[in-house]
């Protein structure tokens, strides 16, 4: 779908920490980096997460670093949410539910 979209990013090889797709520069090295999160509803029903090594991929990157989001990935109308310098304009980190496997909980 991106690909459709964007022809100019490149896919890394399967399993790439950090980024999913790449677009080459000016001087044949690579100018931009790109993680790439589907799902199945939008935004309105759940967040996108990114991994450590991939948000610190993200502030190395800083503005040549993207996080594209498709949504309804499934349907026969995804949406691309395109992101830019995802790291750079975090404020706040959300913990979920899944910060209760390594939590102390008092009763």
């Amino acid at each position: 779908f991106i690909l459709s979209l964007e022809p100019t990013w490149h896919r890394t090889a399967p399993n790439n920490p950090g980024y999913d797709l790449y677009q080459i520069g000016d001087d044949d090295q690579p100018a931009a980096w790109c993680e790439v999160k589907a799902m199945s509803g939008t935004f309105n029903n759940r967040p996108a997460a990114m991994t450590n090594r991939q948000f610190e991929e993200a502030q190395r990157r800083g503005e040549a670093y993207w996080l594209y989001v498709v949504e309804n990935a499934a349907s026969d109308s995804p949406t691309l949410v395109k992101i830019q310098d995802p790291a750079g304009h975090a404020s706040a980190f959300t913990f979920d539910k899944g910060w209760l496997e390594i939590a102390e909980i008092v009763q």
